[in-house]
């Protein structure tokens, strides 16, 4: 549902740089002062300053050049710069100055920072908006688009604050809309990206997905109706420490990844213009994406589902490993659609809590069927939730040694297909077949106290917890538990945490 990004002639020369300054600088350094500046001036120092936007856009850069924006000032428009830079020289936009980060403020635009066709950039601690009263069509803070481009490489945007982006809650891979959207486009050339990090920075008030990836070359065996001819694989993706609140749409999504990095970010608050079904973080036709130690909390969807994770179609090898899900409509949802299943999902060493069941469970197993899930070792607290498992797919995956607990009077465990091992059961009316089961109170430290991955410590068991050493081996448990001790080759303990009692 969702993803995304030669020169010409000598900007420096044309701006007044010598061979000399690009020989010491490896590039030429310009500057932007959007209140005091002149786009008749060289632009090559502080003095020498450009004012607009529309100067910027008029250069062709090249490797090693750095734009720098004047602190404290407000630029109005797009940027939509041309030229690319390499892996070893890329372009940066940066600041200058003293004061508040740089504002860009494009008014009701398609995106307040335009990458189209162009490699080699990286862009850090700018201030990015793209307020308006459009909710009909996509609108995004940085847009990086590729279109019959081939592979561009080299990715780089960090510590930026992107907020205020208007438009609407779109998915569509031709034309996604969000805060930090990469979206491979065009019909003749197979196109895609390698290098992407998005590293520490906030988004606020976006409204449709926070960060993702989009592809219109999206056709493989997995998903052979896929739009495009072939598949461009999308590579080197990290995304991490970014904070995320008040999202339209999605947290994070990976569309066309390969072996992405997801870890250590939080979303706040997401699906809340939903127009459909969402999720906090996902992958879509993708293999291998890791999403770890993250905290996912307050997704809210309406009607729609706004689950903190999806397993949907067309992956391989998803891993959701030592993250928090809180207070969102429901925790985990695997559902492929037809003619797309994924295959090798693992869902371990997770806590939930306070997720609701508002699409029918806290976690939900349905639509077609998908192979091999493996759900081990997670923490499940939900106290309000009417129904706390919900199967109603041909989904056969391994549970074991979790810990599950519902509400005060039962909660419902609703399967007949799954294979129930070594977990613990507290307030569930209808106890699934384990022949490994602990019914009994888990007996946490500090139960409903968790704010994050870092705050977590009440789903650690007390001495006298029936889940210590009670649960079974499994041959491809992970090396360590959610707080980092190693799980034991023999009689874990049930649920994401594998130390001694407290």
């Amino acid at each position: 549902m969702i993803s995304a990004l030669i020169l010409a002639c000598s900007a420096g020369t044309a701006a007044g740089a010598t061979a000399a300054d690009e020989h010491r600088s490896g590039g030429t350094t310009y500057y932007v002062d959007c209140s005091s500046g002149n786009d008749a001036k060289a632009g090559t120092s502080a003095g020498t300053a450009w004012r607009t936007l529309q100067k910027v856009n008029s250069v062709v850069f090249r490797p090693g050049d750095e734009i720098l924006f004047r602190k404290g000032t407000t630029c109005q428009g797009q940027l939509v710069p041309q030229g690319s830079g390499s892996d070893k020289s890329p372009i940066r936009v940066m600041s200058y100055g003293s004061g508040a980060r740089p504002a860009l403020v494009a008014s009701d635009a398609r995106a307040a920072v335009y990458l189209h066709n162009v490699e080699g950039w990286e862009i850090r601690g700018l201030d990015i908006s793209d307020p308006g009263g459009n909710v009909t069509d996509p609108r995004t803070g940085i847009y990086v688009e590729l279109t019959d481009y081939g592979t561009g490489s080299h990715y780089v945007f960090a510590d930026n604050y992107v907020h205020d982006v208007a438009g609407c809650d779109c998915t569509n891979p031709g034309q996604p809309g969000g805060g930090i959207v990469f979206n491979a486009t065009g019909s003749r050339k197979v196109t895609g990206f390698a290098g992407i990090t998005v590293t520490d920075n906030t988004l606020r008030d976006v409204s449709g997905i926070g960060i993702g990836t989009s592809s219109l070359w999206a056709r493989r065996a997995l998903y052979p109706d896929g739009p495009g001819s072939a598949y461009g694989p999308d590579t080197g993706i990290v995304v991490e420490r970014n904070h995320l609140s008040r999202l339209g749409g999605d947290g994070i999504n990976i569309t066309n990844g390969q072996h992405a990095m997801i870890q250590h970010n939080t979303v706040e608050g997401f699906g809340l213009k939903a127009t459909t079904d969402h999720a906090g973080i996902w992958s879509w036709n993708s293999d291998y994406t890791t999403m770890q130690y993250n905290t996912i909390g307050g997704g809210d969807a309406g009607k729609f589902g706004a689950f903190a994770f999806d397993v949907d179609g067309a992956d391989v090898g998803d891993l959701y490993q030592y993250n928090v899900s809180h207070d969102n409509s429901g925790m985990m949802l695997i559902c492929s659609v037809e003619g797309l299943p994924s295959d090798r999902p693992t869902i371990r060493y997770n806590i939930s809590q306070n997720d609701r069941d508002v699409s029918g469970g806290v976690i939900i197993l349905a639509c077609t069927e998908q192979t091999n899930i493996s759900i081990y070792g997670n923490t499940v607290y939900a106290p309000t939730a009417d129904t706390l498992w919900w199967n109603v797919s041909p989904d056969t995956p391994l549970v074991a040694n979790n810990i599950f607990v519902g509400k005060p009077g039962g909660s419902a465990f609703k399967d007949t297909t799954s294979t129930f091992t070594g977990n613990l059961y507290q307030n569930v009316s209808t106890v699934p077949a384990d022949a490994h089961r602990v019914v009994g109170d888990p007996r946490f430290v500090s139960p409903g106290s968790a704010t994050s991955v870092d705050d977590a410590a009440g789903y650690k068991l007390k001495k006298s917890s029936p889940a210590l050493g009670s649960g079974v081996h499994l041959s491809q448990d992970a090396p360590r538990d959610f707080y980092g001790n190693r799980v034991p080759a023999a009689h874990p303990n049930m649920g994401a945490y594998q130390g001694a009692g407290q």
